[in-house]
């Protein structure tokens, strides 16, 4: 009945009521050590030099000590010890006060036989043994939740400035850009934005190492930051080696002067560049744009008018400044420009102008069975040229496309892995990002069981990935969408997670398989402590909730090193590969055999 070598201490001064017990237990032939005492101050002496004991059977009356206040006083002493009171006392009031003070269980004397002693034993163990588990969760729980209260006193400061550079990162940007928007439309006041981007930064990484690298965006940060000095003015890290700055109440001409002023800083910071194409040391080419900003256009177009400018720059030979020509001071000028990329979106919807790529996610243990890679979109509607999507996404999402991307792509991937799944090597996993439209329109069931229908695919060979913002604007819909896809066999995953942390509460709603850590705290492990305990404290809330987690910006060794130490299931980013197109990715690791002519 019992574990083997189960010790209970009877404390009880009616020498026959102990052997009654003792005989009672013996009946069952259960593996118990009785031990007993006499009196109260002795037993509690023997608790304190014994360890072992399991379970305590306590008379009330005893020769100093009577009553309830027995119970009270060891209980207090051991909380945690299981308690079974024996008293000839048959008022059930102080049974049922003791029982609410902690006992576990109360018999009067004379009223129980072998059995029951036995089962009341048994119980006390079984219930003490829960307990304390569930203690033992509490206080993992607290230790948790003092930790995320840790965290989130600190997450304003980490959300807002990039760990390296020590400047602002791209989440801080998009707010303080769009709040500066919505003021300069009121105010009809200028607004610019220079994009700046290392000049083969890549070959100076490969020249000098990774470490080298960091030294060099910090200093290139900083001397920008000398520049771009007004209390007003926005300098941040845009992406790997691309720094932005708003400038606020700046028109072009302006902003023109302080974008040479930063590329002359840099050029001023004489850092060696042996296997620059355009200098001796390290450059920057710069893009500028400028306008005045206006309700009837997007934001968005300002960002993509300075960086077809940095293009332009690159293009014309580096280290230098170019503006953009269009007269950006013109809304119709821009919502032309806006027309142009609603039509680009449209034609490459009708003529498949987009392209699949993909991004390897690492398994960090070797039991996992599947490949797994994200798809991304790219737009090649150009020759050469491929643009990511965060230059046509925006208007997309404005201009009520997402939808439609979102099933061209679903229904590409299927027709792509319907042609090559016989032929391939390996279970594979591929991860879908979804657009708020598509969590919240009801549409994307039905159309998703008609795809899998169609093309003969397995649902479970799928994730979709919806966005912690997505999610928690409309968590009833995320919750209802995500319960739908599990219904059909696809898997689910929070996306982008970190910056609600404090909402992780309602997002625990949703039953997702996968928890995606935010990039922008993953990059930050080794240079910011801060960043690197909010991605441990993710991952145990994570898993408390039964989700595997995936780091994502997963860029050197050491943050690999950092997440593998924490537990973390699966890592994505350039330390493993850059997106490449679907049919590349697949041949480069095996999933599929090369083929001639495979991406035609």
């Amino acid at each position: 009945m019992y574990a083997g070598g189960t010790q209970i201490l009877i404390i009880e001064d009616d020498d026959q009521d102990v052997e009654i017990v003792r005989k009672l237990l013996s009946l069952n032939k259960s593996a118990i050590t009785l031990k007993h005492r006499r009196t109260l101050s002795t037993g509690i002496t023997f608790l304190h030099e014994v360890n072992s004991i399991d379970l305590v059977l306590l008379d009330l009356c005893l020769s100093d000590t009577q009553g309830l206040e027995t119970f009270h006083k060891i209980h207090e002493m051991f909380p945690s010890l299981p308690l079974v009171i024996l008293s000839g006392n048959t008022d059930e009031t102080i049974a049922i006060e003791a029982m609410q003070d902690g006992a576990q269980d109360f018999l009067v004397k004379g009223r129980f036989n072998s059995t029951l002693l036995s089962r009341t034993i048994q119980y006390a163990l079984e219930r003490q043994k829960q307990q304390l588990e569930l203690q033992y969760k509490n206080t993992t729980l607290l230790a948790l939740s003092e930790q995320l209260e840790i965290a989130n006193r600190e997450l304003e400061r980490l959300a807002t400035m990039d760990g390296l550079t020590r400047v602002y990162n791209r989440r801080q940007f998009d707010s303080v850009f769009e709040r500066e928007w919505h003021r300069l439309c009121r105010e009809e006041q200028p607004l610019s934005v220079i994009l700046g981007d290392v000049d083969h930064f890549k070959a100076y990484n490969d020249a000098y190492g990774h470490q080298a690298g960091d030294q060099c965006l910090q200093q290139v940060a900083q001397a920008i930051a000398r520049i771009a000095q007004r209390p007003a003015d926005c300098v941040a890290r845009y992406g790997g080696e691309e720094f932005v700055v708003l400038l606020p109440n700046t028109d072009l001409s302006g902003a023109l002067h302080v974008a040479e002023a930063i590329r002359e800083e840099v050029e001023e910071l004489n850092i060696p560049h042996r296997n620059s194409s355009v200098s001796k040391h390290i450059s920057l080419s710069l893009g500028v744009a400028s306008l005045i900003p206006n309700e009837d256009i997007p934001a968005s177009s300002l960002i993509q008018s300075a960086d077809q400018a940095l293009y332009t720059a690159k293009d014309l030979g580096r280290n230098q400044v170019t503006a953009n020509t269009s007269d950006s001071t013109n809304p119709r000028q821009l919502a032309n420009q806006t027309l142009l990329w609603t039509r680009r979106i449209e034609q490459a919807l009708e003529k498949d102008y987009f392209q699949l790529y993909a991004q390897p996610i690492h398994p960090l243990s070797q039991n996992r069975e599947k490949q797994c890679f994200e798809i991304l979109l790219r737009l090649c509607d150009q020759p050469s040229t491929v643009i990511t999507p965060g230059l046509f996404l925006p208007i997309a999402e404005q201009n009520g496309y997402m939808n439609r991307i979102d099933h061209w792509v679903i229904e590409h991937l299927f027709a792509d892995l319907q042609k090559i799944k016989a032929t391939m090597e390996q279970n594979t996993q591929f991860f879908i990002n979804l657009s708020a439209r598509s969590c919240n329109n009801g549409q994307l069931i039905e159309f998703l069981q008609q795809q899998l229908t169609r093309f003969n695919l397995y649902p479970e060979d799928f994730c979709f990935e919806i966005s912690e913002s997505v999610a928690l604007k409309n968590i009833a819909n995320a919750a209802k969408l995500s319960n739908e896809l599990n219904a059909i066999g696809c898997q689910v995953a929070l996306d982008d997670f970190g910056n609600g942390l404090s909402s992780f509460m309602h997002l625990k709603s949703i039953p997702a398989d996968y928890l995606k850590i935010d990039g922008s705290f993953v990059k930050d492990i080794g240079s910011d402590p801060v960043a690197t305990e909010i991605v441990g404290a993710i991952h145990r809330l994570a898993k408390s909730m039964g989700m595997q987690t995936i780091a994502e910006y997963v860029e050197s060794e050491l943050i690999l090193d950092t997440i593998s130490s924490f537990g973390i299931d699966f890592a994505q980013g350039h330390y493993y590969a850059q997106a490449q197109p679907l049919i590349e990715t697949l041949v480069t690791y095996q999933s599929i055999p090369f083929r001639q002519g495979a991406e035609s």
